[in-house]
Protein backbone atom coordinates (compact mmCIF):
# COMPACT_ATOMS: atom_id res chain seq x y z
CA UNK A 1 0.00 0.00 0.00
CA UNK A 2 1.19 3.56 -0.95
CA UNK A 3 2.06 5.73 1.96
CA UNK A 4 -0.59 7.88 3.13
CA UNK A 5 1.21 10.91 2.66
CA UNK A 6 1.62 9.81 -1.40
CA UNK A 7 -2.62 8.99 -1.30
CA UNK A 8 -3.28 12.34 0.15
CA UNK A 9 -1.78 14.04 -2.79
CA UNK A 10 -2.82 11.55 -5.34
CA UNK A 11 -6.27 12.77 -3.89
CA UNK A 12 -6.11 16.37 -3.80
CA UNK A 13 -4.67 16.15 -7.53
CA UNK A 14 -7.30 14.14 -8.32
CA UNK A 15 -9.83 16.11 -6.74
CA UNK A 16 -8.28 19.29 -8.33
CA UNK A 17 -7.36 20.56 -4.69
CA UNK A 18 -4.11 20.56 -6.32
CA UNK A 19 -4.61 21.83 -9.85
CA UNK A 20 -2.22 23.75 -12.74
CA UNK A 21 0.62 21.44 -14.49
CA UNK A 22 3.12 23.23 -12.75
CA UNK A 23 2.12 22.65 -9.08
CA UNK A 24 0.63 19.33 -10.16
CA UNK A 25 4.14 18.45 -11.29
CA UNK A 26 5.80 20.05 -7.99
CA UNK A 27 3.25 17.99 -5.80
CA UNK A 28 4.17 15.13 -7.83
CA UNK A 29 7.80 14.90 -6.97
CA UNK A 30 7.45 16.38 -3.49
CA UNK A 31 5.26 12.80 -2.89
CA UNK A 32 7.79 11.01 -4.18
CA UNK A 33 10.47 12.07 -1.62
CA UNK A 34 8.14 11.13 1.14
CA UNK A 35 7.67 8.07 -0.33
CA UNK A 36 11.34 7.62 0.06
CA UNK A 37 11.00 8.92 3.70
CA UNK A 38 8.15 6.28 4.08
CA UNK A 39 9.43 3.36 2.55
CA UNK A 40 10.25 0.55 4.67
CA UNK A 41 12.74 -0.71 2.04
CA UNK A 42 15.99 -2.22 3.21
CA UNK A 43 17.92 -2.26 0.07
CA UNK A 44 18.62 0.20 -3.27
CA UNK A 45 16.51 -1.55 -5.02
CA UNK A 46 13.24 -2.17 -2.93
CA UNK A 47 13.44 1.17 -2.14
CA UNK A 48 13.51 2.09 -6.55
CA UNK A 49 10.32 -0.46 -6.35
CA UNK A 50 8.52 1.40 -3.82
CA UNK A 51 8.86 4.60 -6.05
CA UNK A 52 7.89 3.04 -8.66
CA UNK A 53 4.60 2.04 -7.36
CA UNK A 54 4.14 5.78 -6.48
CA UNK A 55 5.15 7.21 -9.34
CA UNK A 56 2.58 5.03 -11.27
CA UNK A 57 -0.50 5.85 -8.93
CA UNK A 58 0.31 9.75 -9.24
CA UNK A 59 0.78 9.17 -13.01
CA UNK A 60 -2.77 8.03 -12.91
CA UNK A 61 -4.61 10.97 -11.09
CA UNK A 62 -4.57 13.29 -14.08
CA UNK A 63 -4.12 11.50 -17.51
CA UNK A 64 -3.74 14.60 -19.46
CA UNK A 65 -0.24 15.79 -17.51
CA UNK A 66 2.98 15.07 -19.57
CA UNK A 67 4.80 17.72 -17.40
CA UNK A 68 3.94 15.34 -13.86
CA UNK A 69 4.69 12.57 -16.31
CA UNK A 70 8.39 14.00 -17.56
CA UNK A 71 9.25 15.14 -14.04
CA UNK A 72 8.54 11.88 -12.71
CA UNK A 73 10.77 9.89 -15.20
CA UNK A 74 13.18 11.87 -15.11
CA UNK A 75 13.38 11.39 -11.10
CA UNK A 76 12.45 7.97 -10.97
CA UNK A 77 15.43 7.80 -13.41
CA UNK A 78 18.16 9.36 -11.02
CA UNK A 79 17.07 6.80 -8.40
CA UNK A 80 17.92 4.07 -10.80
CA UNK A 81 21.20 5.70 -11.30
CA UNK A 82 21.55 5.90 -7.71
CA UNK A 83 20.67 2.87 -7.04
CA UNK A 84 23.32 1.37 -9.51
CA UNK A 85 26.61 3.38 -7.96
CA UNK A 86 28.80 2.15 -5.72
CA UNK A 87 28.43 1.64 -2.08
CA UNK A 88 24.42 2.55 -2.62
CA UNK A 89 22.44 2.39 0.25
CA UNK A 90 18.56 3.56 1.10
CA UNK A 91 19.56 6.15 3.45
CA UNK A 92 22.32 7.62 0.94
CA UNK A 93 19.24 7.52 -1.89
CA UNK A 94 17.13 9.80 0.45
CA UNK A 95 19.71 12.23 0.78
CA UNK A 96 20.19 12.41 -3.17
CA UNK A 97 16.51 12.49 -3.36
CA UNK A 98 16.33 15.51 -1.68
CA UNK A 99 18.69 17.33 -2.99
CA UNK A 100 17.81 16.09 -6.68
CA UNK A 101 13.90 17.59 -5.07
CA UNK A 102 15.08 20.98 -3.96
CA UNK A 103 17.37 21.58 -7.54
CA UNK A 104 14.02 20.58 -9.54
CA UNK A 105 11.81 23.23 -7.23
CA UNK A 106 15.04 25.80 -7.89
CA UNK A 107 14.73 25.44 -11.72
CA UNK A 108 11.05 25.47 -11.62
CA UNK A 109 11.18 28.89 -10.24
CA UNK A 110 13.79 30.31 -12.35
CA UNK A 111 11.66 28.88 -15.37
CA UNK A 112 8.30 30.50 -14.20
CA UNK A 113 10.35 34.00 -14.11
CA UNK A 114 11.79 33.80 -17.27
CA UNK A 115 8.50 32.80 -18.90
CA UNK A 116 6.76 35.84 -17.02
CA UNK A 117 8.93 38.42 -18.11
CA UNK A 118 9.19 37.31 -21.70
CA UNK A 119 5.62 37.12 -21.90
CA UNK A 120 5.15 40.43 -19.92
CA UNK A 121 7.33 41.70 -23.06
CA UNK A 122 4.44 40.86 -25.23
CA UNK A 123 1.73 42.81 -23.64
CA UNK A 124 1.15 46.53 -25.22
CA UNK A 125 0.96 49.13 -22.73
CA UNK A 126 -3.26 49.38 -21.86
CA UNK A 127 -4.09 46.37 -23.80
CA UNK A 128 -7.08 44.53 -23.81
CA UNK A 129 -6.27 40.62 -22.83
CA UNK A 130 -8.74 37.64 -23.05
CA UNK A 131 -7.77 34.73 -20.61
CA UNK A 132 -8.76 31.33 -19.77
CA UNK A 133 -9.53 29.21 -16.82
CA UNK A 134 -6.52 29.56 -14.49
CA UNK A 135 -2.92 29.68 -14.72
CA UNK A 136 -0.53 30.35 -12.02
CA UNK A 137 2.48 31.16 -15.31
CA UNK A 138 -0.39 33.41 -17.28
CA UNK A 139 -1.24 35.31 -13.68
CA UNK A 140 2.18 36.14 -13.24
CA UNK A 141 2.82 37.22 -16.76
CA UNK A 142 0.37 39.92 -16.08
CA UNK A 143 1.06 40.74 -12.45
CA UNK A 144 4.69 41.32 -14.33
CA UNK A 145 3.25 43.40 -16.95
CA UNK A 146 1.67 45.49 -14.00
CA UNK A 147 4.78 45.15 -12.57
CA UNK A 148 6.52 47.20 -15.61
CA UNK A 149 3.52 50.05 -15.61
CA UNK A 150 1.70 48.23 -18.60
CA UNK A 151 -1.48 48.33 -16.88
CA UNK A 152 -3.09 45.37 -18.73
CA UNK A 153 -6.92 45.11 -19.03
CA UNK A 154 -8.02 41.63 -18.38
CA UNK A 155 -11.44 39.99 -19.20
CA UNK A 156 -11.67 36.17 -17.90
CA UNK A 157 -13.93 34.13 -18.66
CA UNK A 158 -16.10 31.73 -15.56
CA UNK A 159 -14.76 28.82 -17.07
CA UNK A 160 -17.17 25.95 -16.03
CA UNK A 161 -17.85 23.71 -14.88
CA UNK A 162 -15.20 24.74 -11.76
CA UNK A 163 -15.52 28.31 -12.23
CA UNK A 164 -11.59 28.64 -12.13
CA UNK A 165 -11.42 31.53 -13.90
CA UNK A 166 -13.11 33.17 -10.95
CA UNK A 167 -9.45 32.15 -9.07
CA UNK A 168 -7.75 33.93 -11.52
CA UNK A 169 -9.78 37.23 -11.72
CA UNK A 170 -9.56 37.48 -7.82
CA UNK A 171 -5.84 36.97 -7.68
CA UNK A 172 -5.29 39.64 -10.34
CA UNK A 173 -8.07 42.26 -8.99
CA UNK A 174 -5.96 41.73 -5.47
CA UNK A 175 -2.87 42.48 -7.71
CA UNK A 176 -3.93 46.22 -8.74
CA UNK A 177 -5.03 44.81 -12.12
CA UNK A 178 -8.36 45.91 -14.10
CA UNK A 179 -10.11 42.92 -14.48
CA UNK A 180 -13.77 41.86 -15.28
CA UNK A 181 -15.45 38.02 -15.07
CA UNK A 182 -17.77 36.83 -18.10
CA UNK A 183 -19.45 33.81 -19.00
CA UNK A 184 -17.73 31.52 -21.12
CA UNK A 185 -20.50 32.14 -24.19
CA UNK A 186 -19.48 35.98 -24.24
CA UNK A 187 -15.29 35.19 -25.23
CA UNK A 188 -16.46 35.91 -29.13
CA UNK A 189 -18.12 39.32 -27.85
CA UNK A 190 -14.95 40.48 -26.05
CA UNK A 191 -12.58 39.06 -28.13
CA UNK A 192 -13.60 41.42 -30.99
CA UNK A 193 -12.33 44.54 -28.50
CA UNK A 194 -9.32 42.32 -27.44
CA UNK A 195 -5.82 43.39 -28.92
CA UNK A 196 -4.32 39.35 -27.13
CA UNK A 197 -5.27 35.92 -25.91
CA UNK A 198 -3.30 34.70 -23.13
CA UNK A 199 -4.02 30.63 -22.02
CA UNK A 200 -1.96 28.25 -20.19
CA UNK A 201 -0.94 24.81 -20.99
CA UNK A 202 -1.49 21.02 -19.76
CA UNK A 203 0.16 19.65 -23.13
CA UNK A 204 2.26 20.75 -26.22
CA UNK A 205 1.79 18.29 -29.22
CA UNK A 206 4.69 17.46 -31.56
CA UNK A 207 2.83 18.77 -34.44
CA UNK A 208 2.26 22.43 -31.59
CA UNK A 209 -0.72 21.07 -30.98
CA UNK A 210 -1.99 22.87 -27.43
CA UNK A 211 -3.89 20.26 -25.22
CA UNK A 212 -5.74 22.94 -22.46
CA UNK A 213 -9.29 23.54 -20.91
CA UNK A 214 -12.03 22.79 -22.48
CA UNK A 215 -13.27 25.91 -24.30
CA UNK A 216 -9.68 27.16 -25.46
CA UNK A 217 -9.76 25.38 -29.12
CA UNK A 218 -12.97 27.35 -29.18
CA UNK A 219 -11.97 30.63 -28.22
CA UNK A 220 -8.75 30.09 -30.11
CA UNK A 221 -10.29 29.72 -33.20
CA UNK A 222 -12.35 32.59 -32.73
CA UNK A 223 -9.11 35.02 -32.11
CA UNK A 224 -8.20 33.55 -35.27
CA UNK A 225 -11.01 35.03 -36.67
CA UNK A 226 -10.60 37.94 -35.33
CA UNK A 227 -6.93 38.51 -36.08
CA UNK A 228 -5.94 38.15 -32.31
CA UNK A 229 -2.63 37.32 -31.56
CA UNK A 230 -3.19 34.02 -29.55
CA UNK A 231 -0.35 33.25 -26.90
CA UNK A 232 -0.31 30.33 -24.68
CA UNK A 233 2.59 29.71 -21.40
CA UNK A 234 4.03 26.51 -21.59
CA UNK A 235 6.86 25.23 -20.35
CA UNK A 236 9.15 23.33 -22.11
CA UNK A 237 8.43 20.30 -19.84
CA UNK A 238 4.66 20.20 -21.16
CA UNK A 239 6.09 18.72 -24.05
CA UNK A 240 4.35 15.39 -24.81
CA UNK A 241 7.30 13.18 -25.94
CA UNK A 242 5.13 10.23 -27.19
CA UNK A 243 3.37 12.59 -29.71
CA UNK A 244 6.75 12.14 -31.57
CA UNK A 245 5.71 8.62 -33.04
CA UNK A 246 2.06 9.26 -33.10
CA UNK A 247 0.28 8.87 -29.62
CA UNK A 248 -2.61 11.01 -29.26
CA UNK A 249 -2.06 13.14 -25.57
CA UNK A 250 -4.80 11.33 -23.53
CA UNK A 251 -7.97 13.99 -23.02
CA UNK A 252 -9.29 13.71 -19.63
CA UNK A 253 -13.27 12.71 -18.96
CA UNK A 254 -14.29 14.51 -15.59
CA UNK A 255 -17.05 12.72 -13.50
CA UNK A 256 -20.54 14.07 -14.77
CA UNK A 257 -21.25 15.18 -10.89
CA UNK A 258 -19.24 18.09 -11.68
CA UNK A 259 -22.35 19.67 -14.22
CA UNK A 260 -24.81 19.26 -11.30
CA UNK A 261 -27.98 17.60 -10.42
CA UNK A 262 -28.93 14.78 -13.28
CA UNK A 263 -31.76 15.26 -15.61
CA UNK A 264 -33.52 11.97 -16.27
CA UNK A 265 -32.93 10.47 -19.63
CA UNK A 266 -30.08 13.31 -20.43
CA UNK A 267 -26.61 11.64 -20.68
CA UNK A 268 -23.84 14.55 -19.06
CA UNK A 269 -20.54 15.03 -20.43
CA UNK A 270 -17.76 16.24 -18.91
CA UNK A 271 -14.57 16.95 -21.24
CA UNK A 272 -11.75 18.54 -19.05
CA UNK A 273 -9.41 19.30 -21.95
CA UNK A 274 -9.80 20.30 -25.95
CA UNK A 275 -6.57 20.56 -28.59
CA UNK A 276 -6.14 23.65 -30.44
CA UNK A 277 -4.43 23.23 -33.62
CA UNK A 278 -1.34 24.76 -34.41
CA UNK A 279 -2.32 27.41 -37.21
CA UNK A 280 -4.26 29.16 -34.67
CA UNK A 281 -1.29 29.66 -32.02
CA UNK A 282 0.67 32.91 -32.42
CA UNK A 283 3.41 31.51 -30.55
CA UNK A 284 3.85 29.54 -27.40
CA UNK A 285 6.07 31.47 -24.18
CA UNK A 286 8.50 29.12 -23.16
CA UNK A 287 11.49 29.80 -21.18
CA UNK A 288 13.24 29.91 -23.53
CA UNK A 289 11.68 32.87 -25.29
CA UNK A 290 9.17 33.25 -27.53
CA UNK A 291 8.43 30.14 -29.69
CA UNK A 292 6.55 29.12 -32.90
CA UNK A 293 4.51 26.37 -32.70
CA UNK A 294 6.36 24.45 -35.24
CA UNK A 295 9.44 24.74 -33.17
CA UNK A 296 8.40 23.33 -30.07
CA UNK A 297 9.24 19.84 -31.08
CA UNK A 298 12.76 20.69 -31.62
CA UNK A 299 13.23 22.83 -28.61
CA UNK A 300 11.42 20.37 -26.50
CA UNK A 301 13.03 17.32 -27.40
CA UNK A 302 16.86 18.81 -27.32
CA UNK A 303 16.06 19.78 -23.54
CA UNK A 304 14.52 16.69 -22.46
CA UNK A 305 17.36 14.51 -24.14
CA UNK A 306 19.98 17.31 -22.27
CA UNK A 307 18.06 16.56 -19.07
CA UNK A 308 18.55 12.58 -19.74
CA UNK A 309 22.89 13.45 -19.74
Amino acid sequence: MLPLRVRRICSDISSLKIQGARKIALASIEALYFASLDSRAKSPQALYSDLLLAADALSKTRPTEPMMRNSLHDTIRFVLLQTKKKGASVEGIRDALAEQKKEFFSHMQLHFEKICEFGARQIPQNSHVLVHCHSHTVVGILRRAQFLGKCPIVICTETRPRFQGRQTAEELASAGIDVSLIVDSAANTYLARSDLVLVGADAVTASGDLVNKIGTSSIAQLAYMHGVRFYSAAELYKFDPATRWGAPEPLEQRSASELGKPIKGVKMLNPAFDVTPAKCISAYICEEGIVPPQGMLQLASKILEHNKQ
